[in-house]
């Protein structure tokens, strides 16, 4: 296996880490002492910390203004468009090949999945579009079927990548995030996973569609119940990403913390970086390795001390823990939660990123809930697990769709600005998120058969204005 645990002795990677924790101590002792941390505010009556978050400017005019010069284009143009891109719907292979004489028609696979993505179904979507019920049920039973949708997606994740304007979106050059979060949905029928929420869903029930976002793009999500602790799935949500998009760090809410996860995801050699809400709490988990009476004159003094012989004595044990990809209580997450916590004190720059990151994560849930709304509510359509997972499954396809289109859209007009050597506007340009849907039709009567409608960026570019 590749993980990085597994190959070096535990004292040594126990003695570096144990080295880094009592650096981060002693630097932040005195750049608290001697004032250099100017977002954090120390009391020392109360012994508390206040943090000073800045007012981020996130261009939300600038990004309208943008959008609205673009012509309004049909959900089905763009789905055409970001096909004949990508070829994404060649992925969708039929149940039973043996007895299908020819390959899938791409207008009823696209109306299909817009029907369960939208939470039209099939019925609706046939009295709304050119494909009629019975090419619309036959072809969701022959193709639809969620290991297909998930290759789908990754098709589109990994074009997307290939596109000039990607590295753009990264907001730190060496480290590259992906922020996790749930978004919770109302489900047409009851099944199994589905719980009851009077807080979210009423006197219905519901599911959470868990996701991991990188760089504005959706890269993997699957549903969990409404009772299912989302900390549980940050590893196996990226364990579980089979893009060629990986992110190097995970950032969260304060959902996405448990007592495994620092050390999960440390063993196999990315970072986790959640975002902290309430720093004092967060003192009640700061420890140290070393003697407390090292750190006695420190205004700000360690929970306790980490016992670094148990971690050596349990080797044995924590190798099976990461072979089978198990979740324990265990003294290394601490270790590496100390010297997490210990950064994100000392830098305001590292809580601004994962902060951004959260943000993008945020922004594809508006964009995944107008999608799923245009049906009328924010639900999953199905009968059952299987089908409200397809239905999770076509959401998040569209929105890949939607965020392709847009990125075509914002790498043409790099291209062109970086050969005029306009610095200004491409500064300007890389702050755009190609989250929007404002300038696409998402409602209305479909025609996904016989469309002219061919979308030309050079022509969509040409008289596009940044100011």
């Amino acid at each position: 296996m590749n993980v990085p645990f597994l190959h070096k002795p535990i004292k040594t990677q126990l003695k570096k880490l144990e080295s880094e924790l009592h650096r981060q101590w002693k630097a932040f002792n005195r750049e608290l002492k001697q004032g250099k941390l100017k977002h954090v505010i120390y009391d020392k009556e109360t012994q508390k910390l206040t943090w000073h978050k800045p007012v981020v400017n996130r261009n939300k005019a600038k990004e309208t203004r943008f959008y609205e010069q673009l012509p309004f284009c049909d959900v089905a143009d763009v789905f055409h468009f970001v096909n004949g891109q990508c070829n994404f719907l060649q992925t969708m292979k039929p149940l039973q090949p043996r007895y299908v004489k020819k390959s899938a028609d791409v207008d009823s696979l696209m109306a299909v999945i817009v029907a369960q993505a939208m939470n039209h179904g099939n019925h609706v979507m046939a009295r709304t579009s050119d494909i009629p019920f019975h090419v619309l049920e036959s072809t969701y039973e022959q193709y639809l079927r969620f290991a297909s949708l998930v290759t789908a997606n990754d098709c589109i994740t990994n074009a997307i990548e290939a596109l000039p304007i990607f590295p753009y979106y990264s907001f730190d050059p060496e480290t590259l995030y992906g922020a996790v979060d749930g978004q919770k949905y109302g489900v047409e029928r009851p099944t199994v996973k589905a719980r009851y929420s009077r807080k979210y869903f009423g006197r219905g029930k519901g599911m959470v569609a868990y996701t991991m976002l990188c760089n504005h793009i959706p890269i993997n999500g699957y549903l969990i119940g409404t009772n299912d602790y989302e900390a549980h799935h940050v590893f196996d949500i990226w364990y579980r990403n089979t893009s060629e998009v990986k992110p190097t760090a995970i950032t969260g809410d304060m959902h996405s913390l448990n007592k495994a996860n620092f050390a999960l995801l440390h063993w196999f050699g990315l970072r986790f970086e959640p975002h902290f809400t309430d720093l004092n709490k967060q003192l009640q988990e700061l420890y140290c390795a070393r003697d407390p009476s090292a750190y006695k004159n420190c205004l700000i003094q360690p929970a306790g001390r980490i016992d670094l012989d148990l971690i050596s004595r349990e080797k044995n044990n924590l190798d099976r823990i990461v072979a089978t990809l198990g979740l324990k209580e265990m003294t290394q997450g601490t270790l590496v939660r100390s010297i997490y916590t210990l950064k994100y004190l000392r830098d305001p720059q590292l809580e601004r990123n994962i902060r951004r990151s959260q943000n993008k994560v945020e922004s594809y849930h508006q964009l995944r809930a107008a999608i799923a709304k245009v049906g009328g509510k924010k639900e999953l359509t199905g009968k059952n697990d299987i089908e409200t997972e397809i239905s999770n499954q076509c959401g998040r396809l569209i929105s890949n769709a939607i965020i392709y289109y847009n990125s075509a859209i914002l790498s043409r007009l790099l291209e062109r600005l970086e050969a005029e050597g306009n610095t200004k506007s491409i500064d300007a340009l890389t702050r755009i998120s190609p989250v929007a849907w404002q300038h696409i039709l998402l409602n209305g009567h479909y025609t996904f058969q016989h469309s002219n409608e061919i979308i030309d960026l050079d022509e969509l570019v040409a008289g596009l204005k940044l100011g």
